[in-house]
């Protein structure tokens, strides 16, 4: 018998990833990801107990790619950041994005929960948004979120207009927040 193949937790989420990357969440299979690393199924098990626990960690790392995503926009200006990045998110990973957002997944109904709050911290470093109570925020984030998942789903399903491009859709995002802080203000 040869030698036992060794994994890490890491290497088994990022073949994952790349499996619902390409197929969606719903099409990662314990036995997918052991033949996508040419191994057989016992040494994922060694790391996760279940392919929920996996999902989990998988829908973690999705988390946290917005989240890089974020902080790559850094334009001094977070809300705008946030508005960004998601467009980023749904153009580069649209398979995932569709995940997220157009389905119905039992292993994303923790996701707002985990992300939502990162969200309004970052919001509250927006010189912009200076005096909003959380509350308002949160109402500002749902207004902004709403427009900017429409444009998205438009972006990642292709149905826009090839003659917009990332900038044209970014400066439709900051018109439209602008748009909403104002409306927040003079309320």
């Amino acid at each position: 018998m040869g030698p036992k193949i060794k994994f890490t937790r890491e290497q088994i989420i990022d073949a994952a990833f790349e499996i619902a990357r390409a197929e969606g969440t719903d099409n990662v299979t314990m036995r997918k990801i052991a033949h996508r690393m040419g191994s057989s199924v016992a040494p994922i098990y060694v790391n996760f107990k279940s392919i929920n626990e996996l999902i989990e960690a998988l829908i973690e790392k999705i988390a946290d790619i917005g989240q890089q995503l974020i902080a790559e926009e850094n334009t001094g200006s977070p809300f705008a950041d946030i508005g960004r990045a998601s467009i980023r998110f749904a153009m580069e990973y649209s398979v995932l994005f569709r995940d997220l957002v157009m389905k119905n997944s039992r292993y994303l109904k923790g996701y707002d929960e985990k992300v939502m709050p990162a969200l309004i911290e970052e919001m509250k470093k927006d010189s912009d948004l200076e005096g909003f109570s959380e509350d308002k925020l949160k109402e500002i984030l749902l207004k902004m979120r709403i427009f900017q998942l429409g444009l998205s789903v438009m972006a990642a399903s292709g149905i826009l207009s090839k003659d917009y491009d990332m900038k044209d859709l970014t400066d439709l995002l900051s018109s439209t927040a602008d748009d909403v802080i104002l409306s927040a203000r003079l309320k």
